[in-house]
């Protein structure tokens, strides 16, 4: 049967267009593997000329999840999450400071629930098979559209489409953080033990009562507060929130998203006059820059380039401020 060039182009057309979806597919499951997938392994973790080595146990689902990261190097330090809530523990103050910062990267669960915005700034590709702790994965680039944000590499685990080695790149290419399974098996122990802290110190990072980010509709309203940003983000949330310490003094906290960053902006008043800009590296992949915009000041923090965040906080406008 002989098919004319015109119905040709159009199959080849749909044939392309399913095999992009597949590709989108894959990094939803990828995500929502990386944080339910039951599992019992090590993995190391690689940034800014340093290394450590978590093992982690994970089981159950949504609410009924559980799941413990020890650190094997470096000051002892503890993270469990039970649902939604999430704990860190140590021997002492100095070790449980470290576990706070070990939590701003929870690998394998490295991108959100809600990925529906993602494809506005990013694009992905499959860039092979390979081998990783002894499984067989599939490499998969998620690109940015500008070079305001990270690149991410992810080779996805061929029957489970768990996360089993992710590298951050930066907009040259660079690797700015890694994690890779050195081992893994696909369940987790079944004794409840297995995920209690052996440490007395803790410090609650997220409530299971904690309220999600706001819903598409409550996030339409709020977009008139902001102006700036880069292409690609959208307000999730805004809230007032008292400091540590200063219950009488209160900031605006700002949660954006593009679909696969979670960008936060605090918004303070000038404390007599002094206005700040700066830039710096927090740990791995997240940096912050704090810079003045009218009689405030703005700080973000998040998974983003640091010149990029620098650059953002001089252009973002926030209306009403704190009122």
């Amino acid at each position: 049967m002989r098919v004319s060039p015109l119905l040709g182009m159009l199959m080849f057309g749909a044939a392309m267009a399913a095999h992009a979806e597949d590709d989108w597919q894959l990094l939803r499951n990828a995500a929502a593997a990386g944080r339910q997938q039951a599992l019992n392994g090590t993995y190391l973790h690689q940034m800014n000329g340093m290394m450590e080595t978590f093992h982690i146990v994970r089981s159950g689902q949504g609410d009924a999840t559980r799941e413990k990261r020890t650190s094997l190097d470096g000051l002892s330090r503890e993270i469990v999450r039970k649902g939604n809530e999430l704990t860190c523990y140590a021997p002492d103050k100095k070790a449980l400071m470290a576990a706070k910062i070990s939590a701003m990267r929870l690998f394998p669960a490295l991108m959100p629930e809600d990925m529906s915005d993602i494809s506005r700034s990013y694009t992905i590709k499959r860039a092979g098979a390979d081998r990783v702790a002894q499984r067989d994965c599939n490499w998969l680039d998620v690109r940015p559209k500008d070079k305001q944000r990270y690149a991410m590499r992810m080779c996805v685990e061929s029957l489970t489409a768990l996360p089993l080695k992710v590298i951050t790149l930066s907009p040259r290419g660079d690797a700015v953080e890694q994690f890779t399974f050195t081992e893994v098996a696909l369940n987790g122990p079944k004794d409840k033990k297995a995920y209690r802290s052996r440490f007395p110190q803790k410090f609650l990072l997220r409530s299971a009562t904690t309220p999600p980010a706001s819903a598409p509709a409550d996030a339409a309203a709020l977009q008139g507060e902001v102006s700036g940003m880069p292409a690609g983000f959208r307000l999730l949330r805004s809230v007032q929130r008292s400091l540590p310490g200063q219950a009488d003094k209160t900031v605006r906290h700002l949660v954006f998203s593009d679909g696969l960053v979670m960008l936060s902006v605090f918004v303070e008043p000038v404390v007599d006059g002094g206005k700040v800009e700066r830039s710096g590296n927090l740990h791995g992949a997240i940096n912050m820059a704090t810079g003045p915009e009218g009689d405030y000041q703005l700080t973000a923090v998040g998974d983003m380039p640091e010149q990029a965040m620098l650059g953002m906080i001089k252009n973002l406008r926030i209306n009403g401020k704190n009122d």
